[in-house]
């Protein structure tokens, strides 16, 4: 998760360093796309996590939490993807 807010705050610092980000009103492309990249992959299902979810009414009420943290764990792993390029 610090890996996300380091990239928002450099998004939006301005300090693009070679001068670039004052073209674009501090943005930087680059970072612009990885986070879209991230928006993007939260929202969309692989077959993991349809796995997990059409596993989910199978499964007694107590072991649903667990389900539903294994297919966030899952989701968190796939932004790390992007995030480590």
């Amino acid at each position: 998760m610090n890996d996300i807010s380091e990239l928002l705050g450099m998004l939006f610092s301005g300090d693009g360093g070679d001068g670039a980000g004052d073209d674009n009103g501090g943005i930087d492309p680059e970072l612009l796309i990885k986070l879209l990249d991230i928006v993007s992959k939260l929202n969309e299902s692989d077959e993991n996590t349809a796995l997990l979810t059409a596993l989910r009414p199978l499964l007694r009420a107590e072991n649903r939490p667990k389900l539903d943290r294994a297919a966030q764990i899952l989701k968190l792993m796939s932004i790390l993807r992007i995030i480590n390029g």
